[in-house]
């Protein structure tokens, strides 16, 4: 349960991060602000003139819309779905199911906002395009650098910590027998940062060749910069690949573990932080 939902919720790999972690409060106000949209693609990295700005705004627009109106329901059935699955035991290739099928709700993201955002990348000027291409290299080489800064102890205790203090949130206080597994767990998760850099600076490199190339037909920049947006798998490794699944598989692994050692107290502090988050997208689904 806990860690199909930290596979639902991981940062910048599915939506549903930027939406449940938000203090609730204040998650109505920010769904409908979200700079998501505009910021995983364009406009954190390349200054638009008005038109440009006019046409991504429309597309924020009309993307927060459809995902209200399409997508959150199916975060909502997730949800109830990985719950069931905890109160019946579920076994690693339910488990895995599941963290596939939650995995397509970031596709269906690209894939919807792919055409119109193709549309405002045929607008830009070759020097919007080279402005672009810089400014994620310099993020790719800052976050590189801010890894190298750090040990791979230090990465691995920095991570035992983050998972320890996501378990305290689903479970309450956690006993000495389930801070043990989450530190075995820890110990065993294979670390692919390296590869994951490799993976963004293979994408940026299509995306630059694509860029400067002066030849092409409108549909065959189309055809190529779809492929960059949605096709994610294409730019990775297979060593990247591999170690994913297996990581992914020993959460699971560890969930089920976890499940065992739920007491009554744990189970129920589980079942409201459910039932919170259902009550967070229905509430969005309605407004």
């Amino acid at each position: 349960m806990l860690n199909n939902l930290k596979n639902i919720k991981l940062s910048k790999i599915i939506f549903i991060t930027s939406l449940l972690f938000i203090a609730s409060c204040s998650t109505s106000f920010a769904y409908n602000n979200l700079g998501w949209l505009s910021s995983f693609w364009i406009d954190d990295y390349v200054d638009l003139n008005k038109s440009q700005s006019k046409q991504l705004k429309a597309i924020i627009n009309d993307t927060r819309d459809w995902h209200r109106e399409v997508e959150l329901p199916k975060y909502k059935a997730d949800l109830l779905d990985l719950r069931q699955l905890l109160n019946n035991e579920a076994d690693t290739a339910q488990l895995m199911d599941k963290i596939t099928q939650v995995k397509q709700h970031w596709r269906n993201l690209l894939l919807h906002t792919s055409a119109p955002l193709i549309k405002l990348a045929l607008t830009l000027t070759p020097s919007q395009r080279s402005e672009m291409v810089e400014n994620i290299r310099e993020q790719i080489n800052d976050e590189i650098q801010e890894h190298a800064s750090l040990t791979q102890d230090e990465h691995q205790q920095q991570r035992l910590e983050r998972q320890l203090d996501y378990y305290k949130q689903w479970l309450g206080k956690l006993t000495s027998e389930q801070q043990t597994l989450i530190s075995q767990a820890n110990s065993e998760h294979t670390p692919t940062s390296d590869l994951w850099q490799d993976y963004k600076l293979t994408r940026l490199a299509a995306l630059e060749a694509l860029f400067r190339q002066q030849t092409l037909s409108e549909a065959e920049f189309t055809q190529q910069l779809h492929t960059i947006i949605t096709d994610r798998e294409q730019y990775m490794s297979n060593e990247l690949r591999e170690l994913n699944e297996q990581n992914l598989k020993a959460y699971a692994h560890l969930l089920l573990k976890l499940n065992k050692t739920l007491s009554a107290k744990q189970l129920s502090h589980v079942n409201e932080e459910f039932a919170d988050l259902v009550g967070t997208v229905n509430e969005l689904i309605m407004e």
